[in-house]
Protein backbone atom coordinates (compact mmCIF):
# COMPACT_ATOMS: atom_id res chain seq x y z
CA UNK A 1 0.00 0.00 0.00
CA UNK A 2 1.11 3.57 -0.62
CA UNK A 3 1.77 5.56 2.54
CA UNK A 4 2.10 9.36 2.50
CA UNK A 5 3.69 11.13 5.46
CA UNK A 6 3.11 14.88 5.63
CA UNK A 7 5.32 17.52 7.22
CA UNK A 8 6.20 21.22 6.91
CA UNK A 9 7.92 23.00 4.04
CA UNK A 10 11.67 22.81 4.49
CA UNK A 11 11.54 19.62 6.56
CA UNK A 12 11.08 17.11 3.72
CA UNK A 13 14.70 15.93 3.49
CA UNK A 14 14.96 15.47 7.24
CA UNK A 15 11.73 13.48 7.19
CA UNK A 16 12.97 11.33 4.31
CA UNK A 17 16.05 10.31 6.32
CA UNK A 18 13.96 9.66 9.42
CA UNK A 19 11.42 7.43 7.63
CA UNK A 20 14.19 5.53 5.83
CA UNK A 21 15.69 4.61 9.20
CA UNK A 22 12.31 3.66 10.66
CA UNK A 23 11.09 1.49 7.79
CA UNK A 24 14.17 0.48 5.79
CA UNK A 25 12.13 1.31 2.68
CA UNK A 26 12.82 3.41 -0.40
CA UNK A 27 11.34 6.85 0.32
CA UNK A 28 10.11 9.32 -2.30
CA UNK A 29 10.23 13.08 -1.75
CA UNK A 30 7.03 15.06 -2.32
CA UNK A 31 5.92 18.62 -1.62
CA UNK A 32 5.65 18.94 2.16
CA UNK A 33 5.58 15.14 2.36
CA UNK A 34 7.32 11.87 1.61
CA UNK A 35 5.77 8.64 0.36
CA UNK A 36 6.68 4.97 0.23
CA UNK A 37 5.19 1.52 -0.29
CA UNK A 38 4.69 -0.11 3.08
CA UNK A 39 2.52 -2.26 5.33
CA UNK A 40 0.50 -2.06 8.54
CA UNK A 41 3.58 -2.29 10.75
CA UNK A 42 5.11 0.68 8.92
CA UNK A 43 1.96 2.73 9.56
CA UNK A 44 2.11 1.97 13.26
CA UNK A 45 5.86 2.55 13.56
CA UNK A 46 5.84 5.91 11.79
CA UNK A 47 2.95 7.15 13.92
CA UNK A 48 4.71 6.00 17.07
CA UNK A 49 8.29 7.03 16.32
CA UNK A 50 8.32 9.93 13.86
CA UNK A 51 9.35 13.24 15.40
CA UNK A 52 8.94 15.14 12.12
CA UNK A 53 5.53 14.04 10.79
CA UNK A 54 2.23 15.88 10.90
CA UNK A 55 0.18 12.82 9.93
CA UNK A 56 0.37 9.47 8.16
CA UNK A 57 -2.02 9.00 5.23
CA UNK A 58 -2.83 5.67 3.60
CA UNK A 59 -3.88 5.52 -0.04
CA UNK A 60 -7.13 3.55 -0.40
CA UNK A 61 -8.47 4.08 -3.90
CA UNK A 62 -7.77 5.91 -7.18
CA UNK A 63 -10.12 6.74 -10.04
CA UNK A 64 -10.90 9.34 -12.70
CA UNK A 65 -13.79 11.77 -12.69
CA UNK A 66 -14.69 14.83 -14.72
CA UNK A 67 -18.16 15.55 -13.36
CA UNK A 68 -20.29 15.26 -10.24
CA UNK A 69 -22.03 12.01 -11.24
CA UNK A 70 -18.78 10.21 -12.04
CA UNK A 71 -17.35 11.33 -8.72
CA UNK A 72 -20.39 10.11 -6.80
CA UNK A 73 -20.57 6.77 -8.62
CA UNK A 74 -16.88 5.97 -8.21
CA UNK A 75 -16.94 6.72 -4.50
CA UNK A 76 -20.16 4.76 -4.00
CA UNK A 77 -18.58 1.74 -5.70
CA UNK A 78 -15.68 1.63 -3.23
CA UNK A 79 -15.92 -1.02 -0.48
CA UNK A 80 -16.17 1.40 2.43
CA UNK A 81 -17.42 -1.34 4.73
CA UNK A 82 -13.90 -2.82 4.69
CA UNK A 83 -12.51 0.35 6.26
CA UNK A 84 -15.29 1.80 8.39
CA UNK A 85 -17.92 0.31 10.69
CA UNK A 86 -21.42 1.67 11.15
CA UNK A 87 -20.60 2.42 14.79
CA UNK A 88 -17.71 4.73 13.88
CA UNK A 89 -18.06 8.42 13.13
CA UNK A 90 -16.25 9.90 10.15
CA UNK A 91 -15.47 13.09 8.28
CA UNK A 92 -14.29 14.05 4.80
CA UNK A 93 -12.04 16.85 3.63
CA UNK A 94 -10.79 17.61 0.14
CA UNK A 95 -7.74 18.93 -1.65
CA UNK A 96 -8.81 20.11 -5.10
CA UNK A 97 -6.68 21.34 -7.99
CA UNK A 98 -8.99 20.71 -10.93
CA UNK A 99 -10.68 22.65 -13.70
CA UNK A 100 -13.55 20.13 -13.54
CA UNK A 101 -14.36 20.76 -9.89
CA UNK A 102 -14.28 24.31 -8.60
CA UNK A 103 -15.40 24.04 -4.97
CA UNK A 104 -13.47 21.85 -2.56
CA UNK A 105 -16.21 21.87 0.11
CA UNK A 106 -18.73 20.61 -2.42
CA UNK A 107 -16.40 17.75 -3.40
CA UNK A 108 -16.08 16.73 0.26
CA UNK A 109 -19.86 16.88 0.66
CA UNK A 110 -20.45 14.64 -2.38
CA UNK A 111 -17.88 12.17 -1.09
CA UNK A 112 -19.67 12.06 2.27
CA UNK A 113 -23.04 11.49 0.55
CA UNK A 114 -21.61 8.69 -1.57
CA UNK A 115 -20.14 6.89 1.44
CA UNK A 116 -23.37 7.19 3.42
CA UNK A 117 -25.48 5.97 0.49
CA UNK A 118 -23.20 2.95 0.07
CA UNK A 119 -23.85 1.90 3.67
CA UNK A 120 -27.60 2.53 3.49
CA UNK A 121 -27.86 0.48 0.30
CA UNK A 122 -25.85 -2.43 1.73
CA UNK A 123 -27.20 -2.62 5.26
CA UNK A 124 -29.95 -0.06 5.73
CA UNK A 125 -27.93 1.79 8.38
CA UNK A 126 -25.24 4.43 8.11
CA UNK A 127 -22.29 5.79 10.11
CA UNK A 128 -22.62 9.31 11.48
CA UNK A 129 -20.60 12.36 10.52
CA UNK A 130 -18.53 14.13 13.18
CA UNK A 131 -16.65 17.14 11.81
CA UNK A 132 -14.97 17.98 15.13
CA UNK A 133 -13.69 14.70 16.54
CA UNK A 134 -14.35 11.84 14.11
CA UNK A 135 -13.18 8.29 14.69
CA UNK A 136 -11.91 8.20 11.10
CA UNK A 137 -11.05 10.96 8.69
CA UNK A 138 -10.82 10.56 4.92
CA UNK A 139 -9.39 12.91 2.32
CA UNK A 140 -10.35 13.10 -1.33
CA UNK A 141 -7.58 14.57 -3.45
CA UNK A 142 -8.32 15.79 -6.98
CA UNK A 143 -5.71 16.79 -9.54
CA UNK A 144 -7.59 17.61 -12.76
CA UNK A 145 -9.44 14.35 -13.54
CA UNK A 146 -7.31 12.13 -11.27
CA UNK A 147 -8.83 11.41 -7.88
CA UNK A 148 -7.57 9.49 -4.87
CA UNK A 149 -9.06 8.61 -1.50
CA UNK A 150 -6.74 8.74 1.52
CA UNK A 151 -7.26 7.62 5.11
CA UNK A 152 -5.68 9.59 7.93
CA UNK A 153 -4.31 6.85 10.16
CA UNK A 154 -3.08 9.34 12.77
CA UNK A 155 -6.24 11.18 13.72
CA UNK A 156 -5.17 14.32 15.54
CA UNK A 157 -1.95 15.84 14.15
CA UNK A 158 1.17 14.13 15.43
CA UNK A 159 2.50 17.34 16.97
CA UNK A 160 -0.12 16.69 19.66
CA UNK A 161 2.28 14.48 21.59
CA UNK A 162 0.29 14.63 24.82
CA UNK A 163 2.95 16.18 27.05
CA UNK A 164 2.23 19.89 26.57
CA UNK A 165 -0.56 20.35 29.10
CA UNK A 166 0.64 23.86 30.04
CA UNK A 167 1.50 26.49 27.48
CA UNK A 168 2.42 30.14 27.04
CA UNK A 169 1.48 32.57 24.29
CA UNK A 170 2.57 31.79 20.70
CA UNK A 171 4.54 28.55 21.19
CA UNK A 172 6.37 26.65 18.46
CA UNK A 173 4.62 23.32 17.89
CA UNK A 174 6.36 20.05 18.67
CA UNK A 175 7.08 18.87 15.11
CA UNK A 176 8.55 22.23 14.13
CA UNK A 177 10.66 22.31 17.30
CA UNK A 178 11.97 18.81 16.56
CA UNK A 179 12.83 19.83 12.99
CA UNK A 180 14.64 22.95 14.21
CA UNK A 181 16.72 20.84 16.60
CA UNK A 182 17.71 18.56 13.73
CA UNK A 183 18.52 21.50 11.47
CA UNK A 184 20.93 22.87 14.07
CA UNK A 185 22.88 19.62 13.90
CA UNK A 186 22.67 19.09 17.67
CA UNK A 187 24.36 15.77 18.45
CA UNK A 188 22.51 14.96 21.73
CA UNK A 189 25.85 15.19 23.57
CA UNK A 190 26.69 18.90 23.49
CA UNK A 191 25.29 21.29 26.08
CA UNK A 192 21.91 22.66 24.94
CA UNK A 193 20.49 25.91 26.31
CA UNK A 194 17.17 27.63 25.65
CA UNK A 195 17.35 31.03 27.40
CA UNK A 196 13.78 32.02 26.46
CA UNK A 197 12.20 28.60 26.92
CA UNK A 198 8.53 29.57 27.22
CA UNK A 199 6.62 26.36 27.98
CA UNK A 200 9.67 24.25 27.12
CA UNK A 201 8.89 22.76 23.73
CA UNK A 202 12.52 22.83 22.55
CA UNK A 203 13.62 21.30 25.85
CA UNK A 204 10.98 18.54 25.72
CA UNK A 205 11.88 17.70 22.14
CA UNK A 206 15.58 17.66 23.06
CA UNK A 207 14.80 15.15 25.81
CA UNK A 208 12.76 13.01 23.41
CA UNK A 209 15.61 12.97 20.90
CA UNK A 210 18.47 12.38 23.33
CA UNK A 211 16.61 9.71 25.33
CA UNK A 212 15.37 7.74 22.31
CA UNK A 213 11.82 8.30 23.49
CA UNK A 214 9.11 7.46 20.95
CA UNK A 215 7.05 10.68 20.76
CA UNK A 216 3.81 8.76 20.27
CA UNK A 217 4.02 7.03 23.65
CA UNK A 218 2.15 9.87 25.37
CA UNK A 219 -0.70 9.99 22.87
CA UNK A 220 -4.10 8.97 24.18
CA UNK A 221 -5.07 7.30 20.91
CA UNK A 222 -4.41 7.13 17.19
CA UNK A 223 -7.16 6.80 14.59
CA UNK A 224 -5.87 3.38 13.52
CA UNK A 225 -6.56 2.04 17.03
CA UNK A 226 -10.28 2.60 16.37
CA UNK A 227 -10.29 1.14 12.86
CA UNK A 228 -11.79 -2.19 11.81
CA UNK A 229 -8.41 -3.44 10.68
CA UNK A 230 -6.56 -2.63 13.93
CA UNK A 231 -4.01 -5.28 14.90
CA UNK A 232 -3.80 -4.94 18.66
CA UNK A 233 -1.22 -7.65 19.20
CA UNK A 234 1.18 -6.01 16.74
CA UNK A 235 0.61 -2.58 18.27
CA UNK A 236 1.16 -3.83 21.84
CA UNK A 237 4.43 -5.43 20.73
CA UNK A 238 5.62 -2.15 19.16
CA UNK A 239 4.69 -0.21 22.31
CA UNK A 240 6.63 -2.57 24.58
CA UNK A 241 9.61 -2.44 22.25
CA UNK A 242 9.55 1.37 22.26
CA UNK A 243 9.42 1.50 26.06
CA UNK A 244 12.41 -0.84 26.31
CA UNK A 245 14.52 1.51 24.18
CA UNK A 246 14.18 4.59 26.40
CA UNK A 247 17.50 5.61 27.92
CA UNK A 248 18.06 8.12 30.72
CA UNK A 249 19.38 11.38 29.36
CA UNK A 250 22.71 12.62 30.72
CA UNK A 251 23.20 15.50 28.30
CA UNK A 252 23.49 18.94 29.96
CA UNK A 253 20.22 20.67 29.01
CA UNK A 254 19.28 24.05 30.48
CA UNK A 255 16.14 26.16 30.28
CA UNK A 256 15.75 29.77 31.41
CA UNK A 257 12.95 32.30 31.17
CA UNK A 258 12.16 35.71 32.62
CA UNK A 259 8.66 34.45 33.49
CA UNK A 260 8.11 32.36 36.63
CA UNK A 261 4.96 30.90 35.05
CA UNK A 262 6.93 29.78 31.99
CA UNK A 263 9.45 27.90 34.14
CA UNK A 264 6.62 26.29 36.12
CA UNK A 265 4.84 25.26 32.90
CA UNK A 266 8.07 23.86 31.45
CA UNK A 267 8.67 21.78 34.56
CA UNK A 268 5.17 20.29 34.41
CA UNK A 269 5.44 19.54 30.67
CA UNK A 270 8.80 17.80 31.09
CA UNK A 271 7.43 15.71 33.96
CA UNK A 272 4.69 14.48 31.62
CA UNK A 273 7.44 12.74 29.64
CA UNK A 274 10.11 12.02 32.24
CA UNK A 275 9.39 11.88 35.98
CA UNK A 276 13.19 11.80 36.38
CA UNK A 277 13.68 15.30 34.98
CA UNK A 278 17.35 16.02 34.23
CA UNK A 279 16.80 19.45 32.65
CA UNK A 280 18.12 22.32 34.76
CA UNK A 281 15.54 25.12 34.90
CA UNK A 282 15.82 28.62 36.35
CA UNK A 283 13.75 31.80 36.36
CA UNK A 284 16.30 34.19 34.85
CA UNK A 285 16.35 37.09 32.38
CA UNK A 286 18.50 36.31 29.32
CA UNK A 287 20.15 39.73 29.60
CA UNK A 288 21.42 38.88 33.10
CA UNK A 289 22.29 35.29 32.30
CA UNK A 290 25.82 33.92 32.33
CA UNK A 291 26.60 30.80 30.32
CA UNK A 292 26.59 27.74 32.60
CA UNK A 293 29.32 25.90 30.66
CA UNK A 294 32.17 27.09 28.44
CA UNK A 295 30.67 25.93 25.14
CA UNK A 296 27.57 24.39 23.64
CA UNK A 297 24.52 25.17 21.54
CA UNK A 298 22.06 27.93 22.35
CA UNK A 299 18.64 27.93 20.70
CA UNK A 300 15.97 30.56 21.15
CA UNK A 301 12.60 31.65 19.83
CA UNK A 302 12.41 35.32 20.91
CA UNK A 303 9.14 37.28 20.90
CA UNK A 304 8.24 38.32 17.36
CA UNK A 305 6.45 41.57 18.21
CA UNK A 306 2.96 40.96 19.52
CA UNK A 307 4.32 39.11 22.57
CA UNK A 308 6.62 41.98 23.56
CA UNK A 309 5.48 44.66 25.99
CA UNK A 310 7.04 48.02 26.91
CA UNK A 311 9.96 47.81 24.51
CA UNK A 312 10.89 48.46 20.92
CA UNK A 313 11.20 45.20 19.00
CA UNK A 314 14.15 46.44 16.93
CA UNK A 315 16.08 47.47 20.05
CA UNK A 316 15.18 44.18 21.68
CA UNK A 317 16.69 42.10 18.86
CA UNK A 318 19.75 44.35 18.76
CA UNK A 319 20.23 43.71 22.48
CA UNK A 320 19.97 39.95 21.91
CA UNK A 321 22.75 40.10 19.34
CA UNK A 322 24.93 42.21 21.61
CA UNK A 323 24.44 39.86 24.54
CA UNK A 324 25.30 36.84 22.41
CA UNK A 325 28.42 38.52 21.03
CA UNK A 326 29.84 39.62 24.38
CA UNK A 327 28.73 36.87 26.78
CA UNK A 328 28.31 33.66 24.77
CA UNK A 329 31.68 33.08 23.12
CA UNK A 330 32.30 29.51 21.88
CA UNK A 331 28.56 28.85 21.58
CA UNK A 332 26.69 27.92 18.44
CA UNK A 333 23.66 30.23 18.52
CA UNK A 334 20.46 29.58 16.57
CA UNK A 335 17.67 32.15 16.59
CA UNK A 336 14.22 31.23 15.25
CA UNK A 337 12.12 34.29 14.48
CA UNK A 338 8.97 35.25 12.64
CA UNK A 339 9.89 38.93 12.63
CA UNK A 340 12.15 39.08 9.59
CA UNK A 341 12.77 42.82 9.91
CA UNK A 342 13.72 42.68 13.57
CA UNK A 343 15.97 39.66 13.07
CA UNK A 344 18.17 41.81 10.82
CA UNK A 345 18.95 43.93 13.88
CA UNK A 346 20.78 41.12 15.66
CA UNK A 347 23.98 42.77 14.48
CA UNK A 348 25.83 39.52 13.86
CA UNK A 349 26.71 38.03 10.51
CA UNK A 350 24.71 34.82 10.05
CA UNK A 351 26.42 31.74 8.72
CA UNK A 352 23.12 30.31 7.54
CA UNK A 353 19.45 31.28 7.19
CA UNK A 354 16.78 28.61 6.78
CA UNK A 355 13.20 29.53 5.82
CA UNK A 356 10.50 27.69 7.77
CA UNK A 357 6.84 28.34 8.54
CA UNK A 358 5.24 28.61 11.97
CA UNK A 359 1.66 28.11 10.86
CA UNK A 360 1.13 30.59 8.01
CA UNK A 361 3.91 32.87 9.26
CA UNK A 362 7.18 32.83 7.33
CA UNK A 363 10.08 32.52 9.74
CA UNK A 364 13.84 32.16 9.59
CA UNK A 365 16.16 29.92 11.55
CA UNK A 366 19.36 31.95 11.79
CA UNK A 367 22.74 30.39 12.60
CA UNK A 368 25.09 32.70 14.49
CA UNK A 369 28.34 31.01 15.60
CA UNK A 370 29.79 33.13 18.40
CA UNK A 371 33.57 33.23 18.19
CA UNK A 372 35.95 34.87 20.62
CA UNK A 373 37.96 37.19 18.41
CA UNK A 374 37.86 36.55 14.67
CA UNK A 375 36.40 33.51 12.98
CA UNK A 376 39.78 32.81 11.40
CA UNK A 377 41.49 32.65 14.80
CA UNK A 378 38.84 30.25 16.04
CA UNK A 379 39.25 27.97 13.03
CA UNK A 380 43.05 28.05 13.32
CA UNK A 381 42.82 26.95 16.92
Amino acid sequence: MKIIVRTYAGVENLLKSEIEKLTNKEIRLEKRAVSFDGNTEDIYKVNLWSRLSIDVLVHLYSFRATNEQQLYTKITNFRWEDHLSVQETFSFSSIVHSSFFKHSQYVALKAKDALVDRFKKKSGVRPNVDRINPDQHFIIRLSEKNASILWNSSGDPLFKRGYRTHTVEAPVNEVLAAAILDLTGWDCKSTLIDPMCGSGTFLCEALIKSSNYAPGLNRKQFAFEKSKSFKKELWDKLIENAKSKISKNNTPIYGFDISEDAISFTEKNIENIFPFNTVKLKNEDFFNLDKPLSEGLIIMNPPYDFRLKNSNIMDFYNAIGSRLKHFWENYDAWVFSGNLSASKKLGLKPQKKIILFNGPLECKLIHLPIYKGSKRKKQNN
